[in-house]
């Protein structure tokens, strides 16, 4: 989260099973969360989608499913943007299609692959990161 002298208005920290309830139950209180604090509609439905499948990476490409441990999320609200951290416990590789240079909308026809345009599409800034003791670190920032 952000290291400035100011604090967030709120910050709020879950742990989430890798399950569709959990992730659904999450999405419900972060819309309410983005509601309440005045985001226009069309930056909360953003917002989600991006959250969504970061949240989806960290479930299933982070393993965090098969190996039966919780993914951490934390939302801090500040007056100007929404700041948000996905952890999991996965094998994190940094890729060049990490970078949202390299995140491009893939074929029309192709069956997976566009978590990453998605993401980076969705959110004003985004950093994939190696977590400490292994796992990744995804950092999203959606401003108002």
């Amino acid at each position: 989260m952000d290291s400035a002298d100011r604090r967030a208005l709120l910050t709020i920290e879950y742990r989430i099973e890798p399950d569709a309830t959990a992730m659904r139950l999450l999405r419900a209180q972060l819309r309410a969360l983005l509601v309440d604090h005045a985001f226009e509609p069309a930056k909360v439905e953003a917002t989600l989608l991006g959250v969504d499948e970061v949240l989806m990476n960290a479930c299933f490409h982070g393993e965090s499913q098969t190996k039966g441990e919780t993914v951490e999320f934390t939302v801090a609200v500040w007056p100007d943007r929404l700041e948000m951290e996905v952890r999991d416990r996965g094998g994190f590789v940094a890729r060049e299609g990490h970078s949202k240079d390299a995140a491009l909308l893939p074929d029309e026809d192709a069956e997976s692959g566009r978590g990453l345009f998605l993401i980076h599409t969705t959110m004003d800034e985004v950093s994939f990161t190696p977590r400490p003791g292994g796992g990744t670190r995804v950092r999203l920032v959606k401003r108002r």
